[in-house]
């Protein structure tokens, strides 16, 4: 073995760690063509990040970030706090509503889900624990930017936004307007602006000096979740935060 191996493969394993983050999950094949090696290489990364917990299997046998990957994260953003005070209210949640909760943080223009327990629903949204999807298409996203300083908003989006679905708000405009919306109600609406078949509100979940840190998620699919009841749904949620808040205090986060 030559000694530049070893350092080859912790290069491609950090790699396929970066790739992995920006999915939901992947497949043994995606991930061979996404790191340009052979299949049986990904396996071999695979294997050994799954051996140190780094990356996990979902029930479908798809990869994802697993617990050490994502414990490192949180530690290292200064989220483990929120994690961990937050896990009990998110199982409370979701026993009483039977929809997928999630917990989300603002990571530049990107929306990062730092956690989350799914539904037990046969027809149910899946948890996103680990990925970043563009604040500007999620619930979670909308209320963290809503109380972003408004020039900060604007680098992240100095023109036209992606449109990731047809419903998904087509500019900066746009999306000013409903961020002003979401301070004055309180929370903010996701109609299928990332995914077409899903939706989901969301509320802030405040830190120690009063501020947002966080956003509490509810997301389920548009043939249960209308706006009328997104909406109808939004204090639940509100007293729910407000209770990740209170232990959020008295860790001193």
């Amino acid at each position: 073995m030559s000694k530049s191996e070893p350092n080859d493969a912790v290069s491609k394993s950090l790699r396929a760690l970066l790739v992995l983050a920006a999915h939901d999950s992947m497949g043994v094949s995606e991930l061979s063509r996404e790191l340009d090696v052979a299949v049986s290489t990904a396996h071999r990364l695979l294997n050994i990040m799954r051996l140190h917990e780094f990356v996990e299997q979902d029930t479908s046998r798809r990869y994802r970030l697993g617990p050490a990957a994502l414990n490192l994260a949180a530690q290292t953003r200064g989220d483990h706090d929120l994690v961990t005070v937050g896990q009990r209210h998110l199982l409370q949640l979701c026993a009483q509503l039977d929809e997928t909760v999630n917990l989300v943080v603002l990571d530049g223009a990107d929306a990062l889900f730092v956690d989350g327990i799914q539904s037990r629903q046969p027809l149910r949204v899946a948890t996103r624990t680990g990925a970043r999807l563009p604040a500007y298409a999620t619930a979670g996203g909308k209320v963290l930017l809503a109380h972003t300083p408004q020039a900060i908003v604007r680098t992240y989006y100095p023109g036209e936004l992606r449109r990731v679905t047809r419903y998904t708000l087509p500019d900066r405009q746009a999306l000013e307007r409903e961020l002003e919306q979401t301070r004055s109600c309180g929370y903010a609406l996701n109609l299928g602006e990332h995914l077409a078949d899903v939706s989901a509100v969301g509320v802030p979940v405040n830190g120690r000096q009063g501020r947002p840190v966080a956003a509490l998620t509810v997301a389920g699919p548009r043939t249960r979740w209308t706006r009328r009841r997104l909406t109808a749904l939004a204090p639940t949620l509100t007293t729910t935060a407000a209770g990740i808040t209170r232990d959020l205090q008295e860790h001193g986060s």
